[in-house]
């Protein structure tokens, strides 16, 4: 098999523009037409996906920009699972944001970007993406990178605030696993020193209000939770915690498959991991189907859970730009 990676967007998927990644270990598959979705993270050694696909699939956004002012952007109807790049808020909405009202993590996960291909063969292969703000006034550019015989891909990505005045902003990456890539017993790897705080019980969660270091909390009923490990299937819950970590950086593990997904990314930026579990609860919009949880960097706690006019939201002066990097590896233990 040729080691040699490759960039196209000479691929559609129901009818919304595509670009594929590929090198001898590794597939990555985005849709550029409904917000630059992440749907396929692929080991291709073992054929295993670490990514989740929602039991509604992957639907086309088109139609939904006139619903990003309501409680869920129309964000819910066309979420397919995958990974997100969410901005300019996040978590539910309604919100308001200097006389913009956003839903359900903004906007940018429901607006078509635009991309272009730099490298499509050879070595190193490069992708550039990009989604101007509609009701916020940004940029949004991230450049995918990936090298022959390496599973590891490169994002490097940069905000730009394009009006004149100073603005605060709220950014989460979304990527969520499940599959045959997550089951019980895996494990997920945070920095020593990481503080868990739940400070608003989700009605269909296990984790009590309070603070914790990682990974051991208490649960509703007063035992014991390690939110390290995977729970067995008998499990009926979802729920997200807030983790504010000292390091970029984290690792899910599956030991059966004895394969690993690795993000790292840097601390600043990102201060803060949000962990979603969703484990089969009833009712809109899975009806029991769904068996996932994400690991989302983000700068900020929800933008819900502002107090008055304070805001852990970082500040981008008018005209300005923020740069970082993001890294994604699947790593096997042979």
């Amino acid at each position: 098999m040729s080691r040699i990676a490759s960039a196209s967007l000479d691929w559609h998927y129901r009818g919304m523009k595509t670009l594929i990644l590929e090198n001898q270990l590794i597939r990555m598959v985005v849709l550029v037409d409904k917000g630059s979705d992440v749907t396929e993270l692929v080991y291709k050694p073992r054929g295993v996906d670490v990514l989740w696909h929602s039991p509604t699939g992957h639907r086309s956004p088109s139609g939904t920009g006139g619903l990003i002012g309501t409680p869920d952007s129309g964000f819910m109807d066309c979420y397919g699972g995958g990974w997100q790049d969410l901005l300019p808020t996040i978590g539910s909405g309604p919100v308001e944001l200097h006389g913009a009202t956003f839903g359900l993590h903004g906007e940018t996960g429901v607006l078509p970007w635009k991309a272009r291909v730099d490298d499509e063969e050879g070595e190193t292969v490069r992708a550039v993406l990009s989604v101007k703000g509609r009701r916020y006034p940004y940029l949004l550019e991230k450049t995918i990178t990936l090298r022959e015989g390496e599973s590891r891909i490169r994002i490097s990505e940069k905000l730009t605030n394009t009006s004149e005045q100073d603005l605060e902003f709220y950014w989460l990456q979304h990527p969520s696993f499940g599959g045959r890539f997550l089951a019980p017993g895996c494990r997920l790897e945070l920095p020593q020193g990481s503080r868990v705080i739940c400070s608003e019980v989700n009605s269909r969660g296990r984790v009590a209000d309070g603070e914790s270091e990682w990974p051991i909390v208490t649960g509703r009923d007063g035992k014991v939770i390690d939110l390290s490990v995977i729970p067995s299937r008998d499990v009926i819950a979802e729920e997200t915690t807030f983790i504010r970590v000292r390091e970029g950086r984290y690792s899910l593990v599956n030991p059966t498959l004895r394969l690993g997904v690795e993000l790292k990314w840097d601390v600043s930026v990102f201060p803060w991991v949000w962990f979603w579990q969703n484990y089969g609860v009833p009712d809109y919009p899975y009806f029991g189907k769904a068996w996932n949880v994400a690991v989302e960097p983000s700068t900020s706690l929800p933008t819900m859970m502002r107090r008055g006019t304070d805001t852990d939201a970082p500040l981008l002066k008018g005209g300005a730009s923020l740069t970082t990097e993001i890294e994604v590896s699947l790593n096997p233990d042979e």
